[in-house]
Protein backbone atom coordinates (compact mmCIF):
# COMPACT_ATOMS: atom_id res chain seq x y z
CA UNK A 1 0.00 0.00 0.00
CA UNK A 2 0.89 3.70 -0.23
CA UNK A 3 0.05 4.77 2.86
CA UNK A 4 2.55 4.04 6.26
CA UNK A 5 1.67 4.71 9.62
CA UNK A 6 2.97 7.47 11.32
CA UNK A 7 5.22 6.00 13.93
CA UNK A 8 6.79 7.86 17.58
CA UNK A 9 10.55 7.71 16.87
CA UNK A 10 12.09 7.25 20.13
CA UNK A 11 14.90 9.01 21.93
CA UNK A 12 18.32 7.12 20.88
CA UNK A 13 19.53 5.58 23.69
CA UNK A 14 22.81 7.81 24.59
CA UNK A 15 20.37 10.78 24.73
CA UNK A 16 17.56 8.90 27.20
CA UNK A 17 20.88 8.22 29.67
CA UNK A 18 22.21 11.93 29.12
CA UNK A 19 18.47 13.03 29.78
CA UNK A 20 18.40 10.87 32.86
CA UNK A 21 21.29 11.72 34.29
CA UNK A 22 20.81 15.51 33.93
CA UNK A 23 17.67 15.10 34.97
CA UNK A 24 18.57 14.06 38.54
CA UNK A 25 21.80 16.09 38.48
CA UNK A 26 19.43 19.74 38.39
CA UNK A 27 18.05 18.62 41.82
CA UNK A 28 21.03 17.07 43.42
CA UNK A 29 23.00 20.01 42.90
CA UNK A 30 20.23 22.11 44.19
CA UNK A 31 19.86 19.83 47.86
CA UNK A 32 23.39 19.27 48.15
CA UNK A 33 25.32 22.34 46.74
CA UNK A 34 23.22 25.11 46.70
CA UNK A 35 21.27 24.32 49.93
CA UNK A 36 23.82 22.38 51.98
CA UNK A 37 27.00 22.93 51.16
CA UNK A 38 26.94 26.75 50.61
CA UNK A 39 23.90 27.37 52.49
CA UNK A 40 22.21 29.76 49.39
CA UNK A 41 18.37 29.10 49.41
CA UNK A 42 17.17 30.12 45.17
CA UNK A 43 14.03 29.13 46.84
CA UNK A 44 14.18 30.73 50.88
CA UNK A 45 11.23 28.59 51.71
CA UNK A 46 11.67 25.20 50.26
CA UNK A 47 13.63 23.72 52.90
CA UNK A 48 11.55 24.46 55.49
CA UNK A 49 8.21 23.92 53.18
CA UNK A 50 10.02 20.12 52.96
CA UNK A 51 10.80 19.94 56.40
CA UNK A 52 7.28 20.84 57.79
CA UNK A 53 5.28 18.64 55.70
CA UNK A 54 7.78 15.76 55.24
CA UNK A 55 8.38 16.67 51.43
CA UNK A 56 11.99 15.95 50.93
CA UNK A 57 13.59 15.94 47.76
CA UNK A 58 10.37 17.41 45.88
CA UNK A 59 12.04 19.09 43.16
CA UNK A 60 12.78 15.42 42.05
CA UNK A 61 9.25 15.04 41.93
CA UNK A 62 9.30 17.66 38.90
CA UNK A 63 11.94 15.56 36.94
CA UNK A 64 10.33 12.58 37.43
CA UNK A 65 7.08 13.85 35.80
CA UNK A 66 9.21 15.30 32.63
CA UNK A 67 10.89 11.81 32.40
CA UNK A 68 7.33 9.93 32.77
CA UNK A 69 6.16 12.75 29.93
CA UNK A 70 9.20 12.46 27.54
CA UNK A 71 11.24 8.84 27.99
CA UNK A 72 10.00 5.25 28.00
CA UNK A 73 8.99 3.21 30.89
CA UNK A 74 12.63 2.57 32.19
CA UNK A 75 13.32 5.43 31.28
CA UNK A 76 10.84 6.85 34.37
CA UNK A 77 11.77 3.70 36.17
CA UNK A 78 15.97 4.86 36.21
CA UNK A 79 15.03 8.26 36.93
CA UNK A 80 12.65 7.61 40.09
CA UNK A 81 15.52 5.09 41.46
CA UNK A 82 18.43 7.05 41.01
CA UNK A 83 16.74 9.99 42.92
CA UNK A 84 16.00 7.80 45.64
CA UNK A 85 19.29 6.59 46.14
CA UNK A 86 20.69 9.83 46.03
CA UNK A 87 18.26 11.33 48.14
CA UNK A 88 17.49 9.15 50.31
CA UNK A 89 20.59 9.68 53.06
CA UNK A 90 19.32 13.57 53.34
CA UNK A 91 15.57 12.38 53.74
CA UNK A 92 17.10 10.38 56.86
CA UNK A 93 19.30 13.17 57.99
CA UNK A 94 16.37 15.89 57.79
CA UNK A 95 13.56 13.60 59.12
CA UNK A 96 12.56 14.45 62.80
CA UNK A 97 10.99 11.13 63.53
CA UNK A 98 10.74 7.83 62.27
CA UNK A 99 6.91 8.63 61.31
CA UNK A 100 8.36 11.30 59.60
CA UNK A 101 10.29 9.47 57.81
CA UNK A 102 7.99 6.83 56.64
CA UNK A 103 5.34 9.88 55.91
CA UNK A 104 8.16 11.34 53.23
CA UNK A 105 9.00 7.91 51.87
CA UNK A 106 5.13 7.06 51.14
CA UNK A 107 4.93 9.86 49.28
CA UNK A 108 8.63 9.11 47.13
CA UNK A 109 5.96 6.11 46.03
CA UNK A 110 3.39 8.12 45.15
CA UNK A 111 5.39 9.88 41.95
CA UNK A 112 6.09 6.02 41.23
CA UNK A 113 2.56 5.17 41.35
CA UNK A 114 1.64 8.00 39.34
CA UNK A 115 3.88 7.63 36.24
CA UNK A 116 3.61 4.10 35.94
CA UNK A 117 -0.10 4.42 35.53
CA UNK A 118 0.78 7.39 33.15
CA UNK A 119 3.21 5.37 31.20
CA UNK A 120 1.11 2.23 30.90
CA UNK A 121 -1.91 4.46 29.68
CA UNK A 122 0.95 5.83 26.99
CA UNK A 123 1.95 2.46 25.84
CA UNK A 124 -2.16 1.39 25.72
CA UNK A 125 -3.08 4.83 23.51
CA UNK A 126 0.11 3.75 21.00
CA UNK A 127 -1.27 -0.09 20.66
CA UNK A 128 -4.50 1.36 20.19
CA UNK A 129 -3.04 3.54 17.61
CA UNK A 130 -1.36 0.47 16.01
CA UNK A 131 -3.99 -1.29 15.45
CA UNK A 132 -6.28 1.43 14.20
CA UNK A 133 -3.30 1.74 12.02
CA UNK A 134 -3.20 -1.66 10.61
CA UNK A 135 -6.77 -1.50 10.14
CA UNK A 136 -7.08 1.36 8.41
CA UNK A 137 -4.08 -0.27 6.18
CA UNK A 138 -6.38 -3.76 5.93
CA UNK A 139 -9.24 -1.60 4.77
CA UNK A 140 -7.16 0.28 1.91
CA UNK A 141 -5.94 -3.28 1.16
CA UNK A 142 -9.43 -4.84 0.93
CA UNK A 143 -10.92 -1.99 -1.10
CA UNK A 144 -7.66 -2.03 -3.54
CA UNK A 145 -8.27 -5.32 -4.27
CA UNK A 146 -12.14 -5.06 -4.55
CA UNK A 147 -11.38 -2.49 -6.78
CA UNK A 148 -9.74 -4.86 -8.79
CA UNK A 149 -12.04 -7.61 -8.84
CA UNK A 150 -14.31 -5.55 -9.63
CA UNK A 151 -12.51 -4.63 -12.68
CA UNK A 152 -12.11 -8.21 -13.76
CA UNK A 153 -15.76 -9.49 -13.58
CA UNK A 154 -16.21 -6.64 -15.22
CA UNK A 155 -13.82 -7.55 -18.23
CA UNK A 156 -15.61 -10.49 -17.98
CA UNK A 157 -19.27 -9.68 -18.42
CA UNK A 158 -17.70 -7.64 -21.56
CA UNK A 159 -16.01 -10.10 -23.42
CA UNK A 160 -19.47 -12.23 -22.82
CA UNK A 161 -21.41 -9.47 -23.91
CA UNK A 162 -19.21 -9.29 -26.97
CA UNK A 163 -18.10 -13.09 -27.58
CA UNK A 164 -21.68 -14.06 -27.28
CA UNK A 165 -25.14 -12.56 -27.00
CA UNK A 166 -24.15 -9.69 -29.12
CA UNK A 167 -23.03 -11.78 -31.77
CA UNK A 168 -26.07 -14.31 -31.32
CA UNK A 169 -28.09 -10.52 -31.69
CA UNK A 170 -26.16 -9.94 -34.87
CA UNK A 171 -26.88 -13.42 -35.89
CA UNK A 172 -30.88 -13.13 -35.18
CA UNK A 173 -30.73 -9.75 -37.01
CA UNK A 174 -29.63 -11.44 -40.01
CA UNK A 175 -31.76 -14.12 -40.20
CA UNK A 176 -35.00 -11.75 -39.39
CA UNK A 177 -33.46 -9.92 -42.50
CA UNK A 178 -33.03 -13.16 -44.90
CA UNK A 179 -36.97 -13.98 -43.69
CA UNK A 180 -37.78 -10.18 -44.57
CA UNK A 181 -36.60 -10.74 -48.06
CA UNK A 182 -37.90 -13.94 -48.82
CA UNK A 183 -41.29 -13.09 -47.27
CA UNK A 184 -41.35 -9.42 -49.23
CA UNK A 185 -43.31 -11.21 -52.23
CA UNK A 186 -45.63 -13.19 -49.65
CA UNK A 187 -46.87 -12.54 -46.36
CA UNK A 188 -46.72 -8.63 -45.31
CA UNK A 189 -47.34 -9.66 -42.06
CA UNK A 190 -44.58 -12.07 -41.45
CA UNK A 191 -42.60 -9.61 -43.58
CA UNK A 192 -43.63 -6.62 -41.04
CA UNK A 193 -42.62 -8.88 -38.25
CA UNK A 194 -39.19 -9.90 -39.93
CA UNK A 195 -38.33 -6.32 -40.21
CA UNK A 196 -39.28 -5.35 -36.24
CA UNK A 197 -37.12 -8.46 -35.13
CA UNK A 198 -34.41 -7.28 -36.89
CA UNK A 199 -34.50 -3.81 -35.82
CA UNK A 200 -35.32 -4.15 -32.32
CA UNK A 201 -31.93 -6.97 -32.33
CA UNK A 202 -29.85 -4.45 -34.00
CA UNK A 203 -31.42 -1.95 -31.38
CA UNK A 204 -30.40 -4.16 -28.70
CA UNK A 205 -26.65 -4.82 -29.78
CA UNK A 206 -26.24 -1.05 -29.89
CA UNK A 207 -27.38 -0.61 -26.34
CA UNK A 208 -25.51 -3.78 -25.27
CA UNK A 209 -22.13 -1.76 -26.78
CA UNK A 210 -23.20 0.80 -24.81
CA UNK A 211 -23.17 -1.25 -21.87
CA UNK A 212 -20.36 -2.79 -22.82
CA UNK A 213 -18.43 0.35 -23.14
CA UNK A 214 -19.76 1.84 -19.62
CA UNK A 215 -18.24 -1.61 -17.75
CA UNK A 216 -14.83 -1.55 -19.51
CA UNK A 217 -13.98 0.85 -22.59
CA UNK A 218 -11.92 -1.28 -25.57
CA UNK A 219 -9.98 1.61 -25.86
CA UNK A 220 -8.22 1.72 -22.32
CA UNK A 221 -7.17 -1.61 -22.78
CA UNK A 222 -5.70 -0.89 -26.60
CA UNK A 223 -5.18 2.81 -26.54
CA UNK A 224 -5.03 4.05 -23.33
CA UNK A 225 -5.91 6.42 -20.45
CA UNK A 226 -6.39 9.72 -22.46
CA UNK A 227 -8.19 8.59 -26.00
CA UNK A 228 -10.63 6.68 -23.62
CA UNK A 229 -11.01 10.22 -22.00
CA UNK A 230 -11.70 12.02 -25.22
CA UNK A 231 -14.53 8.86 -25.48
CA UNK A 232 -15.53 9.60 -22.44
CA UNK A 233 -16.17 13.12 -22.67
CA UNK A 234 -17.54 13.06 -26.26
CA UNK A 235 -20.10 10.50 -24.75
CA UNK A 236 -20.80 12.88 -22.40
CA UNK A 237 -21.31 16.09 -24.60
CA UNK A 238 -23.52 13.93 -26.49
CA UNK A 239 -26.13 11.54 -24.07
CA UNK A 240 -26.15 14.59 -21.32
CA UNK A 241 -26.26 17.57 -23.99
CA UNK A 242 -23.20 18.93 -21.37
CA UNK A 243 -20.21 20.42 -24.23
CA UNK A 244 -17.36 19.03 -21.90
CA UNK A 245 -13.89 19.92 -22.58
CA UNK A 246 -10.57 17.57 -22.10
CA UNK A 247 -7.39 19.44 -22.14
CA UNK A 248 -4.18 17.59 -21.76
CA UNK A 249 -0.63 19.27 -20.58
CA UNK A 250 2.73 17.92 -20.72
CA UNK A 251 3.56 14.83 -22.31
CA UNK A 252 0.93 11.96 -21.85
CA UNK A 253 2.65 8.86 -20.35
CA UNK A 254 0.92 4.92 -20.26
CA UNK A 255 0.22 3.73 -16.99
CA UNK A 256 0.25 0.50 -15.88
CA UNK A 257 -3.36 -0.94 -16.31
CA UNK A 258 -4.31 -0.77 -12.55
CA UNK A 259 -3.60 2.98 -12.46
CA UNK A 260 -5.17 4.07 -15.98
CA UNK A 261 -8.69 2.25 -14.76
CA UNK A 262 -8.42 3.96 -11.26
CA UNK A 263 -7.98 7.02 -13.15
CA UNK A 264 -10.81 6.34 -16.21
CA UNK A 265 -13.22 5.45 -13.20
CA UNK A 266 -11.98 8.53 -10.97
CA UNK A 267 -13.56 10.76 -14.19
CA UNK A 268 -16.42 8.55 -15.20
CA UNK A 269 -17.70 8.97 -11.57
CA UNK A 270 -16.97 12.94 -11.75
CA UNK A 271 -18.58 13.42 -15.06
CA UNK A 272 -21.85 11.29 -14.09
CA UNK A 273 -22.02 13.24 -10.77
CA UNK A 274 -22.20 16.32 -12.74
CA UNK A 275 -24.86 14.95 -14.42
CA UNK A 276 -26.72 13.63 -12.00
CA UNK A 277 -26.37 16.37 -9.51
CA UNK A 278 -25.01 19.53 -10.50
CA UNK A 279 -27.10 20.91 -12.89
CA UNK A 280 -24.36 22.55 -14.98
CA UNK A 281 -24.03 22.95 -18.51
CA UNK A 282 -20.56 22.70 -18.93
CA UNK A 283 -18.17 21.18 -17.74
CA UNK A 284 -14.30 20.52 -18.01
CA UNK A 285 -11.52 17.45 -17.32
CA UNK A 286 -8.04 18.63 -17.57
CA UNK A 287 -4.50 16.27 -17.13
CA UNK A 288 -1.46 17.45 -16.14
CA UNK A 289 1.37 14.77 -16.67
CA UNK A 290 4.58 16.21 -15.02
CA UNK A 291 7.68 13.56 -13.88
CA UNK A 292 6.51 11.67 -11.36
CA UNK A 293 2.92 12.78 -10.86
CA UNK A 294 -0.27 13.29 -12.71
CA UNK A 295 -2.44 16.66 -11.96
CA UNK A 296 -6.33 15.59 -12.87
CA UNK A 297 -8.97 17.88 -12.27
CA UNK A 298 -12.65 17.72 -13.07
CA UNK A 299 -14.95 21.06 -13.07
CA UNK A 300 -18.54 22.21 -13.85
CA UNK A 301 -20.18 25.40 -13.66
CA UNK A 302 -23.62 23.42 -11.95
CA UNK A 303 -24.96 24.99 -8.63
CA UNK A 304 -21.84 23.60 -6.29
CA UNK A 305 -22.40 21.88 -2.91
CA UNK A 306 -21.08 22.87 0.82
CA UNK A 307 -18.43 19.74 0.64
CA UNK A 308 -18.02 20.23 4.54
CA UNK A 309 -21.41 19.46 5.39
CA UNK A 310 -22.22 17.20 1.98
CA UNK A 311 -19.07 14.37 2.42
CA UNK A 312 -20.56 13.97 6.39
CA UNK A 313 -23.70 12.72 4.83
CA UNK A 314 -23.10 11.33 1.45
CA UNK A 315 -22.52 7.36 2.71
CA UNK A 316 -26.20 7.85 4.90
CA UNK A 317 -27.77 9.20 2.21
CA UNK A 318 -26.37 6.69 -0.24
CA UNK A 319 -24.47 9.10 -2.75
CA UNK A 320 -21.37 6.86 -3.14
CA UNK A 321 -19.88 8.75 -5.83
CA UNK A 322 -17.42 11.43 -4.56
CA UNK A 323 -16.71 8.49 -1.56
CA UNK A 324 -15.79 5.98 -4.42
CA UNK A 325 -13.21 8.70 -6.22
CA UNK A 326 -11.74 9.52 -2.54
CA UNK A 327 -11.27 5.34 -2.10
CA UNK A 328 -9.76 5.01 -5.56
CA UNK A 329 -7.52 8.07 -4.82
CA UNK A 330 -6.13 6.96 -1.77
CA UNK A 331 -5.18 3.14 -3.43
CA UNK A 332 -3.10 5.18 -6.11
CA UNK A 333 -1.47 7.10 -2.59
CA UNK A 334 -3.40 10.37 -4.22
CA UNK A 335 -4.80 13.43 -2.35
CA UNK A 336 -8.38 14.69 -3.17
CA UNK A 337 -9.32 18.31 -2.79
CA UNK A 338 -13.25 19.05 -2.99
CA UNK A 339 -13.55 23.03 -4.13
CA UNK A 340 -17.45 23.98 -4.46
CA UNK A 341 -19.41 26.81 -3.42
CA UNK A 342 -23.24 27.52 -4.31
CA UNK A 343 -23.59 28.98 -7.59
CA UNK A 344 -20.22 28.83 -8.54
CA UNK A 345 -19.76 25.25 -9.95
CA UNK A 346 -17.44 22.11 -8.35
CA UNK A 347 -13.76 21.13 -8.62
CA UNK A 348 -12.20 18.10 -8.13
CA UNK A 349 -8.59 18.45 -8.10
CA UNK A 350 -6.37 14.92 -7.74
CA UNK A 351 -3.01 14.93 -7.62
CA UNK A 352 -1.63 11.06 -7.95
CA UNK A 353 2.00 9.91 -8.27
CA UNK A 354 2.86 8.14 -11.11
CA UNK A 355 5.99 6.37 -12.65
CA UNK A 356 8.28 7.78 -15.57
CA UNK A 357 7.20 4.97 -18.28
CA UNK A 358 6.78 5.16 -22.22
CA UNK A 359 4.65 8.10 -23.61
CA UNK A 360 1.56 8.66 -26.00
CA UNK A 361 1.37 10.83 -28.88
CA UNK A 362 0.36 14.36 -27.31
CA UNK A 363 -3.19 14.66 -27.56
CA UNK A 364 -5.21 17.93 -28.71
CA UNK A 365 -7.41 20.15 -26.56
CA UNK A 366 -10.21 20.35 -28.91
CA UNK A 367 -13.87 21.27 -26.84
CA UNK A 368 -15.96 17.91 -27.29
CA UNK A 369 -19.59 18.88 -27.64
Amino acid sequence: MNSKPLRRVPFPITLRVALVVLLVTIPTVVYYVLIDTLDLLPVPGLFFFELKNDLQGSLYFVAMGIAAATLLWRGFAFTWLAAFLIHLPRTIKFTLSDESLLHNLGFWFLPLLAGAVFTLERHWRAAQRRIEQERQQERELYIQKSLVAQEEERRRIVKELHDETIQDLVALAYVADALFEDSLEGDGRLAAKASSIKDTSLRVVQELRRISSDLRPSTLDHLGLVPSLRTLAERTGDEADIPTRLTVEGVPQRLDKQSETAIFRIVQEGLNNIRKHSGASEAWVSLEFRPGLLRLAISDNGHGFNPRVQMDRLASEGHLGLLGIRERATALGGSLKIQSRRLTGTTLNLIIPTPAEKTEPPADDRPVH
